[in-house]
Order: structure tokens, then sequence, then C-alpha cells
């Protein structure tokens, strides 16, 4: 984004780099086909499936899900990382791959299932959000989706624009209050 500013007869060009406000302020959904409904039918995505914001948090900060006290875990954004093409791992035309670090750890007495993966957007600095692409996360990570006590690492997959910068990431556990959303800023 480019401001030109006129002060007292003195011309500035000042540079702003976009810093991904605009996925609050006004947010768009690209739509992706990997998502169809049951029936195979293509599903358009809306602004409206994506959750409200959350708590603002830094990468590596930890938000605690709590269901019981047998039954806690946290999760936390590692970051975001370019995902070199594959074999099975190709981008659509115009679109390339990204990698985002998600860890869960179990925090209490019962074995959980790591889910949050799931429930992950993504926002470029435009103000466009992207959800994750199911097909590429599993073959990725091999469809594990077993019981752990610990910590484990899932990178989920999105395919964003090719020119696109990623600005933020939203998750959000399945069945928890709105406090158990949160917006990672990727810097």
């Amino acid at each position: 984004m480019v401001v030109l500013a006129a002060v007292s007869g003195i011309t500035a060009i000042v540079l702003i780099g976009a810093d991904g406000s605009a996925c609050v302020s006004n947010p768009t959904m690209y739509p992706d086909t990997a998502n169809v409904y049951v029936s195979g039918m293509p599903r358009e995505l809306l602004v409206e499936d994506l959750p409200a914001p959350g708590r603002e948090m830094a990468l590596g900060d930890r938000l605690e899900l709590r269901r019981t006290s047998e039954s806690r875990h946290d999760v936390s954004v590692l970051g975001a990382d370019d995902l070199e093409p594959s074999t099975d791992l190709r981008p659509m035309d115009g679109r390339r791959l990204v990698s985002v670090s998600v860890q869960e750890r179990s925090l209490g007495e019962v074995a959980i299932i790591p889910q949050v993966g799931n429930y992950t957007w993504l926002c470029d600095a435009d103000g466009t959000w992207y959800q994750h692409d199911r097909a590429m996360t599993g073959m990725l990570t091999g469809n594990s989706r077993s019981a752990f006590s610990g910590r484990v690492v899932n990178r989920v997959v999105f395919q964003i624009r090719a020119d696109a910068r990623p600005a933020r990431v939203r998750t959000a556990a399945t069945g928890e209050p709105s406090s158990m959303i949160a917006d990672w800023e990727l810097h």
C-alpha cells in the first residue's frame, strides 16, 4: 500500500506493508474445491463459515482447551512455511502450498485425539481467508488421528493465491466456547 502525503509544500511517499488487519476489518473467503457437501456437490465457502475473531496470540503462545480436569490440552501455532510441491502434493493453477505447524499438548490424565487442525484457517495480508485443504493435509500427515499423551505437531496444508502473503492463523476447538478461538499473527 502506498500513501502520498503533502504537508507545507513537502510531498512524502510512505510505503506501508500490509499487516493482515484486513483479516478482521474486511474478511473475504477464497473458495476451495476440496470442500464438498456429502453428496459430492461443490460447496462455496462463505465468510460466515469462519468463526469470529479469537484471542490475539503470538507464535508459540499456548491456548489451553479444557474439557474436564482429566481431559485438558493446549494448542499453539508454531509458524507457516511454503511447502514444495511433490508428486502427490500439487497446487491448483495460480496457487501455492503453505504448511502451518499446529502443536497440541495433552495436559491431563486422559489421552486426547488431535483435532484443531480440522478447525484451522489461514488469512493473507489482503484479508482473504483460506480453509485448509483436507486431502493434502491427510496426505502430508498420513491421516493419523490416534490418541496421544504428551505433544504432537501437525502440519496443516493450505492452497493460497500464488502472490499472497500469510498474515494470520485462526484455530477453533470444536464444541468449545468462543474463548477457545485464537488468532496467531504470522510475523
